[in-house]
């Protein structure tokens, strides 16, 4: 496969400050009780001390039905409004690059004519819980943006900048003024790669473990919800429709990177903060890891060969980063290890070793959080109780099920925690973006949407049948 290569326009350099936000002031998991092991189908739903037993009605996943629906003027772009996200199909084989970012962006007005408004306050939240108060926003973002943008394939950079163009009638500069610009309405298709913000988790247990003798996968995204949860109002699946290389994503509205997908092989993947802030931020030569696992999407097969991929691009990225890839036959945690940084890139599975003072209980099961676990490479684990809490809860949950776990049981455990005001660190936190749930017996994704007023209530909602 081609290596996109990178084209450096622009230098921004600087430490960034990394934003942990799954409750690093947390306690631990002491005190914690963990749910009774036992039948996978739980009975009456109860709340007791830190956990909530789930009932068969509140784990079934039902779709949701389209309730408004806008389309670009030339039809490329379909944005289905649903109770609880925006459904959009792109038409990516019908129209050029352009074209399609241009209709996507006519759509997005049409459904949501607020979003320039609603994500600029947004943005600015970011950026100032990021560099302070007094940062040169507009300088700092149009020169990180001036590096990446170029880096980018050919196609996604003139997707991008079609939206951007289109959706800010454009209008350039980062500036509050209730006005979505062409930077501020890129960086949100960048925000991993420029600004950094996300805490996410992944769990998974392969065929010998599951009812089904087939793998089940849960990935978790936390991210910055806004004052006001304003990123939780666009929530998103986005189908590139796209022939051999399409695929489906779960994320925000308007962006055109990956954080949360599957392609029609059925190979899935995500990407998860290792802290970042240990490695000084240049853009010069670099590219988007983010746009590279849309690549992964589009061009690989299988886990294996995605996972290659990523890990043969590492010295191209700014930031030290996790991938999650996995498919029917594996499930690779890739620990990417950007130059300047100790350490080297690792494809982790099941067997590899960990570093002093992890442990693991059962290799059927595969744990990823924010931090790097292969034996050699920088620990942000141990002595980080956000992040050493979620290991030892996802071991103890899963490992310990004496009986194998069934699709609503691997939900139920993922949902065991009461969140609302929990004095502890938990698997998922108030800022939880969604939770997808990928069943690969079914070929089927779940999803559990974040930022509602009470977390504790669960609605999974069933995307059918994507691989």
């Amino acid at each position: 496969m081609k290596r996109m290569k990178t084209i450096a326009a622009a230098t921004a350099a600087g430490l960034l400050v990394l934003s942990l936000l799954s409750g690093c002031s947390r306690p631990g998991y002491e005190g914690f009780v963990f749910p009774a092991q036992g039948e996978s189908v739980l009975k009456d739903a109860k709340t007791e001390g830190y956990y909530i037993q789930r009932t068969s009605d509140e784990l079934k996943a039902e779709a949701e039905k389209t309730t408004e629906s806008f389309s670009s003027d030339d039809g490329l772009c379909v944005i289905e409004k649903k109770a609880d996200y925006y459904d959009v199909t792109l038409e990516c084989e019908k129209g050029s690059d352009k074209d399609i970012g241009k209709a996507y962006a006519q759509a997005v007005v049409k459904a949501c004519p607020d979003y320039g408004k609603t994500l600029d306050g947004y943005l600015f939240e970011i950026l100032k819980d990021t560099f302070g108060s007094d940062a040169d926003y507009d300088a700092i973002i149009s020169g990180r943006l001036a590096s990446l943008v170029p880096s980018l394939d050919e196609s996604y950079r003139e997707q991008l900048d079609s939206f951007a163009s289109e959706i800010s009638n454009d209008k350039h500069g980062v500036k509050k003024d209730g006005i979505l610009s062409y930077e501020e309405a890129a960086l949100m298709s960048m925000v991993p790669d420029v600004v950094r913000s996300t805490s996410c988790s992944v769990m998974t247990v392969n065929g010998n473990k599951s009812t089904t003798g087939h793998r089940l996968a849960a990935r978790m995204l936390e991210w910055e919800l806004g004052s006001e949860k304003q990123i939780c109002r666009y929530q998103c699946v986005t189908h590139f429709k796209n022939g051999s290389k399409s695929f489906t994503a779960v994320g925000s509205l308007g962006m055109m990177d990956i954080l949360t997908a599957v392609n029609s092989s059925g190979v899935a993947i995500g990407e998860l903060d290792v802290g970042s802030y240990v490695v000084p931020y240049n853009s010069e030569g670099k590219t988007c890891y983010s746009f590279d696992l849309r690549y992964v999407m589009e061009n690989c097969t299988s886990a294996r060969q995605g996972a290659e991929y990523l890990a043969s691009g590492s010295e191209l990225y700014k930031y030290n980063i996790n991938a999650f890839v996995a498919d029917e036959k594996e499930a690779l945690y890739v620990e990417l290890v950007v130059g300047g940084s100790a350490g080297k890139t690792v494809i982790r599975d099941c067997s590899t070793e960990l570093n002093d003072g992890l442990n693991w209980s059962d290799p059927d099961c595969f744990c990823i959080v924010n931090s790097f676990a292969a034996k050699g490479n920088p620990d942000m684990m141990t002595a980080m109780t956000v992040n050493m809490a979620r290991w030892v809860k996802y071991d103890r949950l899963f490992s310990s099920e004496k009986e194998k776990i069934s699709p609503e049981r691997f939900k139920a455990l993922m949902t065991s925690e009461k969140v609302k005001d929990s004095p502890v660190t938990n698997l998922r936190s108030e800022n939880m973006v969604h939770m997808a749930v990928f069943d690969f017996d079914s070929g089927t994704i779940q999803v559990l949407f974040g930022g509602k007023e009470d977390p504790d209530e669960i609605k999974f909602i069933d995307l059918g049948k994507l691989f």
